[in-house]
């Protein structure tokens, strides 16, 4: 299971989520029945992390200074919400013709596939890779096709010339700056910087939130 360190990093991984119908509130103290919630208290500073239960009663499950802590806990049901809905999902079946076509589909596909499987192979082979590049004596950084080097003023510049594959080919340092730190601030640090793009597993679960059923929580329960 993925990990959260803090509320406002389980605000940006549920960002795309449809919270209110899934019944999760953060940084709310919610007082209604059937939902579950995280919200620092005023006068301690303690998160607190809760579950409404279906008589309006509340279970806590943290209480604490521990923000990392309170943030997983939140997630973690959340993530168990959404597995209980996978598991709900009803397979489609599949008809006898279907899974026919789709053999011999596949069987049509497989020599299309192959070749495509090789082009990409050579062509993701010369495409650079992301991080730091020292090309004569001088530090680059590869950020989603786009170039930067750091410049004797000090500073992350844009790289607007043609780039080919000759140039960078056998100049990759690394991912991370150590060796750098001498040189300077680290591209990380630059406000060029953009984190790199998460392949979230969730990708495949817009009919589950669509068709969101709160019904199918157990809410009698204590968490």
């Amino acid at each position: 299971m993925d990990k959260v360190n803090s509320v406002q990093e389980l605000i940006e991984r549920t960002r795309e989520m449809p919270l209110e119908r899934m019944r999760f509130f953060i940084n709310e103290d919610r007082k209604e029945a059937r939902c579950f919630g995280i919200y620092q208290e005023a006068d301690t500073g303690h998160w607190v992390v809760y579950k409404n239960k279906a008589d309006g009663s509340r279970a806590v499950r943290y209480s604490g200074p521990d923000e990392a802590y309170a943030a997983q806990e939140l997630w973690a049901k959340i993530q168990s919400e959404i597995e209980l809905r996978r598991a709900k999902r009803p397979a489609r079946k599949r008809s006898r013709a279907e899974i026919i076509y789709r053999r011999v589909l596949s069987l049509l596909l497989t020599a299309a596939v192959a070749v495509a499987a090789f082009l990409f192979v050579r062509w993701i082979a010369r495409s650079p890779s992301r991080g730091y590049y020292l090309i004569d004596d001088i530090i680059y950084y590869c950020q989603d096709d786009d170039w930067y080097y750091y410049d004797d003023g000090g500073d992350w510049v844009y790289y607007d010339e043609p780039v080919d594959y000759d140039w960078y080919n056998g100049h990759y340092y690394g991912e991370t700056y150590a060796g750098f730190e001498d040189a300077g601030e680290a591209f990380e640090e630059s406000g060029y910087y953009v984190e790199p793009s998460r392949n979230d597993d969730d990708s495949d679960d817009s009919d589950i939130f669509d068709s969101w059923d709160s019904s199918d929580t157990d809410w009698s329960s204590d968490w």
